[in-house]
């Protein structure tokens, strides 16, 4: 339960970064270089994030995938159960 709620929040952070990047873009006071810097900020973030959602994402099927491997062993094998 705990890694679909960091895959929520993760989710969750890279939305609200987006969100205030086109907020900035649509400012009408346009971009100053401060505010230019804060989007290059965000936009590091973003992919920082997206690099470990992506991680987080492609590393859960290998521990289901495990888990089923080891599952169908026992059910094969009424042996393995004791010997594990």
């Amino acid at each position: 339960m705990q890694g679909s709620e960091d895959l929520e929040a993760l989710r969750r952070e890279i939305v609200y970064l987006l969100r205030q990047q086109m907020e900035a873009l649509d400012s009408p006071v346009g971009l100053t270089d401060a505010r230019l810097s804060e989007c290059y900020e965000r936009q590091a973030r973003v992919q920082e994030l997206r690099e470990k959602l992506q991680a987080s994402i492609t590393a859960e099927p290998e521990v289901v995938s495990t888990s089923r491997e080891t599952s169908t062993a026992e059910q094969t094998s009424p042996n393995a159960a004791a010997s594990i």
